[in-house]
């Protein structure tokens, strides 16, 4: 009977033992997926028909992965803000997969709209099979606004220096009367 209570403990002791020894080299390894920049720009501005005016630009998402191992094929999205439209636009590549540590730029080159003021672009990504189960770590989503139109605000009054160089001109020559 001491000699099975003796083993029972020196199994204990050595499966203890062991855990704490082995558990910081044994990690579960993951991808994490994340949108790291979005850069909008203006590539051109079609002649206006009538009252509207075209403007095409290149959306340009950088994809990042801070996990340990290599992502599975990822595809970026671009909801069309533009009423009456349900279409989903895909960037460039439509699937790659992020080794660890790696960032890529996804791009769609012509995107053309006639909105205009503060339009919000929801930009996602997701794994390109949809077989793959959706996680935090493999999907996502970024809402960039985007700023087009004359919503910019006037900081100063045109012609307000001529106005103040005058008053002192006439400042100046009004001491000089006063003196003579």
């Amino acid at each position: 009977m001491k000699l099975k209570t003796m083993l029972i403990y020196v199994m204990l002791f050595v499966s203890v033992s062991s855990l704490l020894f082995l558990s910081p080299f044994c990690s579960a390894s993951q991808t994490d997926v994340s949108i790291k920049d979005v850069t909008v720009q203006l590539i051109q501005t079609r002649p206006p028909i009538g009252t509207t005016t075209i403007r095409e630009y290149r959306i340009a998402a950088i994809l990042y992965n801070t996990g340990d191992t290599k992502s599975v094929n990822i595809t970026v999205k671009l909801k069309d803000p533009q009423p009456g439209l349900n279409a989903t636009l895909i960037f460039q590549p439509e699937g790659y997969s992020l080794k660890p540590n790696e960032e890529k730029t996804f791009i769609f080159e012509n995107w053309p709209t006639s909105l205009s003021g503060d339009i919000p672009l929801d930009i996602s990504f997701q794994p390109s099979s949809p077989n793959v189960l959706l996680t935090e770590h493999n999907s996502g989503s970024y809402i960039y606004t985007l700023h087009i139109g004359g919503n910019t605000k006037k900081t100063s009054t045109p012609g307000f220096e001529v106005l103040v160089v005058l008053m002192a001109i006439l400042a100046v020559l009004f001491i000089q009367q006063e003196r003579k």
